[in-house]
C-alpha cells in the first residue's frame, strides 16, 4: 500500500532513514568506546527497541515501569528505569520485573531507596540501583558533593539494594544556540558523572556504570571523559527540536504524521484532521519558521496552531492550490509526544507501507 492511501490521522516511519538513525549514533558510540542505552520512552515500541540492541545497543532506558513491562514482554533482557520508583503497588511490579531481566532503577532520595530495600528483602532479591546526579537543569536528581555524600552514607545500611551506577540527564543542553555550548555541556554532564563515581567509590559503592547523554549532546560523546554509556532517545526518528539542536537535518527525520486537508474555509487557510491530540503542545515552534510543524514537499506551508481535532495552516500564494482531501505529511516538533497519542506506527520503504507495528508501550505512564 502506498503511504498516501492510509486512513488518517497516522503515523508513518521510514524504515531506511529510522535504520540510518540508529546506525549513526551506534558509530558515536563505538568511536567513543562506550555503550548506547537508547531511551525507548520515544518509540514505546519493541520491535524498534530489538532494532537498535541488533546494531549494538546494549539494552534499552524507560521512564516508567509499564515500559519496561513492553519491553521485557517483547525479549528486551536489559532494562533501566530512570525514573523513581514510590509507592507499593510500583513496588511489588517493581520486584516482578526484577525477576525477570537484568534491571536497575534510578534514585535521588533515602526514601526511594528504603522503599525498593524494604520491597526487594521480603523478596528475597537484590535490584540495582543507580544514583541520580543533577548536573544543572533543576529537575530531579542529587546535587553533586555534599548532598551526594549524605545521602550514600545513609544508604549504606540498606539491604536488598546493589547501588552499581549514576546517571545524569543534561536537559538545558536544549537551551544551547550552538555546538560548540552544547560540547561545553556534554563535557561539564560527563565531569560531574564522573566525579560524582569516584565520591561513591571513595565510600566503598561498586560503581560499574556511569551513564549520561541525550541526543543533543551524546553525538559528543567522545569528549565525555569518564562516562561508560549514553542514552540518547529522540535521535530514532528526529523531530524538529532536533533539528534545532543539529542533531540531525530535517532531512534525516524518520516519522511523520500523516494528514488530510479537510477543510479550506479561506484561499489562505487549510484546515487537517489532526490538532493536539494528535501533535500536542509540547515543544517550541520551529526555528525554520514553520510553525508547529513542517509539511514535506511544502515548506512555505505554516502549521499556525491547533485545536484538539483541528490543526490550521497558514497557506501562501503558492501553495493556495491545496484541496479537501489531499494528503500532507508532517514532521512533528516533538516525536516523543506525537508516539504516545496512537496506537500504531505504519513501517514505509520508499513510500510503500511494509509493516504496521503496535505502540505496545502507548499509555504506560504508570
Amino acid at each position: 500500500m502506498n503511504q498516501y492511501d492510509l486512513d488518517t490521522p497516522c503515523i508513518v516511519v521510514d524504515r531506511a532513514k529510522m535504520l540510518d538513525n540508529i546506525n549513526r549514533y551506534q558509530r558515536v558510540a563505538d568511536e567513543a568506546g562506550v555503550a548506547i542505552r537508547p531511551h525507548a520512552k520515544t518509540h514505546k515500541t519493541p520491535q524498534i527497541a530489538r532494532l537498535q540492541i541488533e546494531a549494538g545497543a546494549v539494552g534499552v532506558t524507560v521512564a516508567k515501569i509499564g515500559e519496561a513491562e513492553v519491553m521485557a514482554d517483547g525479549g528486551i533482557r536489559n532494562i533501566v528505569i530512570a525514573y523513581p520508583v514510590v509507592g507499593s503497588a510500583k513496588l511489588e511490579r517493581l520486584v516482578r520485573l526484577a525477576r525477570r531481566v537484568e534491571l536497575a532503577v534510578a534514585c535521588d532520595s533515602y526514601e526511594v531507596a528504603r522503599g525498593i530495600s524494604e520491597a526487594a528483602l521480603h523478596a528475597g532479591i537484590v535490584i540495582n540501583v543507580w544514583i541520580e546526579i543533577d548536573p544543572g537543569y533543576g529537575r530531579v536528581g542529587v546535587q553533586p558533593g555534599d548532598e551526594l555524600e549524605r545521602l550514600a552514607r545513609s544508604l549504606i545500611p540498606l539491604k536488598g539494594i546493589r547501588i552499581t551506577g549514576v546517571l545524569v540527564f543534561a536537559g538545558h543542553s536544549y537551551d544551547a544556540t550552538s555546538d560548540g555550548q552544547r560540547k561545553e555541556v556534554a563535557a561539564q554532564e560527563a565531569a560531574i558523572a564522573s566525579h560524582s563515581a569516584d565520591v561513591l567509590r571513595r565510600l566503598g559503592f561498586a560503581i560499574a556504570t556511569i551513564s549520561a547523554g541525550s541526543t543533543p549532546v551524546s553525538r559528543f560523546a567522545s569528549s565525555m571523559n569518564g562516562i561508560t554509556e549514553i542514552r540518547p532517545g529522540t535521535y530514532v526518528f528526529g523531530d524538529l527540536t532536533q533539528v534545532k539542536t543539529q542533531a540531525l537535518d530535517i532531512e534525516q527525520c524518520a516519522l511523520t504524521v500523516l494528514a488530510t486537508v479537510i477543510s479550506r474555509p479561506a484561499p489562505d487557510r487549510a484546515v487537517i484532521d489532526a490538532g493536539t491530540k494528535v501533535f500536542t503542545m509540547d515543544g517550541e515552534d520551529s526555528v525554520i519558521g514553520t510553525g508547529r510543524g513542517y509539511v514535506v514537499g511544502h515548506p512555505e506551508v505554516t502549521v499556525a496552531w491547533f485545536n484538539e481535532e483541528h490543526g490550521v495552516l497558514t497557506l501562501p500564494p503558492s501553495e493556495q492550490g491545496l484541496k479537501v482531501g489531499d494528503k500532507l505529511a508532517i514532521i512533528p516538533v516533538h516525536c516523543c509526544a506525537v508516539v504516545n497519542m496512537l496506537d500504531e506506527l505504519y513501517i514505509a520503504e520508499n513510500g510503500h507501507v511494509q509493516e504496521v507495528w503496535t505502540i505496545a508501550a502507548r499509555g504506560k505512564v504508570k
